[in-house]
This record gives C-alpha cells, structure tokens and sequence, in this order.
C-alpha cells in the first residue's frame, strides 16, 4: 500500500509531498485525476486539471485521465494497473464518498492500493481513508444526506481533520469531545502523512498533531508508530 494524505494545501505549501508522489508512480502510465468532490460550477474540471498538470508535469508526469460524474462508473470497472497512480481531489466529503461507494470507484481504490498503485489523497480525498468522514461534517454540507459515514480506516482507527491551523484548535476539541472522534490526527494544509504497508511517518514543513480522548494534544513525531 503507497498512500500520501495530505492536509489540503496545494502549490509550495505541499511541494514536499508532490515530489515524494511523484517519485513513486509509474510515469509510463497516465495518472487518474478524480476531482468530484469540487464545485464544478466554480471549478470546471478542465481548470482542474490544468492546475494539476502545473504542479505536476515538470515533475515528469505528461499523461492524465480524469474521473467525473460521468464516467466514474467505466472508470471503476477498468484494470488499475493501467494508471501509474492515481489523485483524488478535495471538496465535499460526503458528496464524495457517496460517489464512490454507489459507483464501484471504492473497490477500484482498495485494489489499487492492494496492487501498490501510489493514491494521493487531498483534503476530502484524505479523510475518506480515516476511521470516518463524520469530523469533515462539521465543515461540509451533507446535502447528499449520507448516512453511512465509514471510511476505509487506513490510520489504525483514527480520526482525521484536514486545514488544522492553532485558531480552529479549541472548536475541534469541542467537536471531538462531544462527537467522540478520538484519537484525531490534526493536518495543517502545509504537511501530511505517508502510508507504505504497515508504516506511517509525516511529512511537510510543519509538525502533525493529534487529539487524545483527553482532549490532550500530543506531536506525532516522524515515523511514530499510531495505536489506537
């Protein structure tokens, strides 16, 4: 299993974490974009993935497919060996996970990661691999009305809150306290987390918290072995 999850940020914030997603895939094959979680509206998918391709191509990376509503269920039925790797965008949390799940894409994703497909998760795309999406639905509409919140558990059974900065701290405690979301892991949109098997270490410019049933905030250090 090759997972990078990171905190939301995009550009310098996350240079580190692009390089080290770059560096695993396979660039003989295209990359999966799969930007649904997004306001289309605001965001049409074709300014999406000219904002990838930035980040991206210079790195070494010139082929792409994108994943829309449209073709996410021809997406979800194709061989996952041919895509070098696969990004999953941020947005609405529920709105995604409910894609991907009624389309078939959540089984592809758990092969893909079985296959060692590297999956880049930002944001939303991040806490779907969390214990449960129910921390982001206190930031994300869920005009979907999901009502079934698991995600894959890929954190030893924690939580995760992405756009973690110090003035959002208290607010997340409350909310973890009284949701009973501990352990939570807090991503800033500067750092986030590498799966590879069993092991998960940080990464980026800045230390990654989390939040114990206490309430207590502890520092993960690097390579930190997660217990529930």
């Amino acid at each position: 299993m090759k997972l990078i999850l990171s905190g939301g940020g995009s550009g310098k914030d996350v240079k580190e974490l692009y390089f080290a997603f770059a560096k695993i895939i396979d660039k003989s094959k295209p990359l999966l974009y799969i930007p649904i979680a997004i306001d289309n509206l605001k965001h049409p998918y074709s300014e999406c993935l000219s904002w990838l391709k930035e980040n991206f191509y210079k790195m070494g990376i010139k082929k792409y497919e994108v994943v829309t509503e449209d073709n996410i269920r021809t997406y979800a039925k194709k061989n996952v060996s041919n895509f070098g790797g696969v990004y999953i965008g941020g947005g609405n949390t529920p709105y995604l996970l409910k894609k991907l799940k009624e389309s078939g894409m959540w089984k592809f994703l758990k092969k893909a990661l079985k296959e060692d497909i590297p999956i880049y998760g930002e944001s939303a795309g991040a806490v779907i691999f969390s214990k449960s999406i129910k921390p982001a639905l206190n930031f994300d509409k869920n005009w979907v009305e999901l009502n079934k919140f698991n995600g894959m558990n890929l954190l030893n059974g924690y939580f995760l809150f992405c756009h973690f900065e110090e003035s959002k701290e208290e607010r997340i405690r409350e909310i973890i306290l009284k949701q009973n979301l501990a352990p939570s892991i807090l991503l800033r949109e500067t750092n986030g987390l590498i799966i590879e098997g069993k092991k998960i270490r940080t990464i980026g410019k800045e230390n990654v918290f989390i939040l114990d049933e206490s309430g207590n905030k502890k520092l993960i250090l690097d390579q930190y072995p997660l217990k529930s």
